[in-house]
């Protein structure tokens, strides 16, 4: 556990932390909120054995707050995700809210539910914040990186050669093409599109994407390949600010 607590003490994990934040806005992605007011964290969206905090891809991270980084593991009581189960009328102020920090007097008793904390009785107040939605971009915007980071991870990646024998690391979306060229410090990539009707594939312009790894030019391929086939103009625009984001963190 003490070897564990080592690895976040080291300059790569705060030079890691930092392209995240950076990424992000330097902003809590779940509150919004910024330094002074608050403390950044980054916070890992999937552990995959052996690697050491610094190694994942940006999409697998995101930028939270102490609290919501606390929450986000159950440390805190979480501020969403609970349901509403019933509403009982005590005709008088003879019950008690147990949202964490409340403690006031209830006259109407609101059961919630959370699948990882259980039930719990709160007041008329504490119930809007309890089960509100997320109406707000960020949700969109970790869905997004979770899917780049499904993609990059989840994704059968396979070594390839164009007709030309240059070598290319390949995976297939939908009926579209990725291929990556070079090597570390050195990739470029391409997507090729498979338009209705048509038998063989249009392949894109090749971007290059120096200094970057292999994991990044991954999150950039698949980020411009969604750009180019979503109709969502809302998406696009927020693929096309997460695309210049990965491109400018150095």
């Amino acid at each position: 556990m003490a070897k564990q607590k080592n690895l976040y003490t080291n300059d790569r994990w705060f030079e890691f932390s930092r392209r995240v934040q950076l990424r992000d806005g330097n902003r809590c992605l779940k509150c919004h909120r910024s330094p002074p007011n608050v403390v950044l964290q980054v916070h890992h969206e999937l552990y995959i054995p052996n690697k050491k905090p610094w190694e994942y891809a940006l999409s697998d991270c995101a930028t939270l707050c102490k609290g919501c980084h606390a929450r986000e593991h159950g440390h805190v009581e979480p501020n969403s995700g609970w349901f509403l189960m019933s509403i009982d009328d005590l005709g008088d102020l003879i019950g008690t809210c147990e949202r964490e920090g409340c403690g006031n007097d209830i006259r109407y008793e609101h059961l919630t539910y959370h699948p990882e904390w259980g039930y719990k009785i709160v007041g008329s107040t504490c119930i809007e914040h309890l089960t509100k939605k997320d109406k707000n971009l960020s949700a969109k915007v970790l869905t997004c990186y979770r899917n780049i980071s499904s993609f990059a991870h989840g994704t059968s990646w396979y070594q390839g050669k164009t007709k030309s024998d240059k070598p290319y690391v390949g995976a297939q979306h939908g009926h579209d093409l990725i291929r990556i060229y070079g090597q570390d410090g050195g990739y470029a990539f391409q997507v090729a599109l498979k338009e209705k009707g048509r038998k063989f594939h249009h392949f894109k312009d090749i971007v290059r994407a120096s200094g970057k790894t292999l994991d990044e030019v991954k999150e950039l391929a698949y980020i411009t390949l969604k750009g180019l086939t979503t109709e969502d103009e809302e998406e696009k625009s927020m693929l096309r600010n997460l695309y210049r984001s990965i491109k400018q963190v150095t």
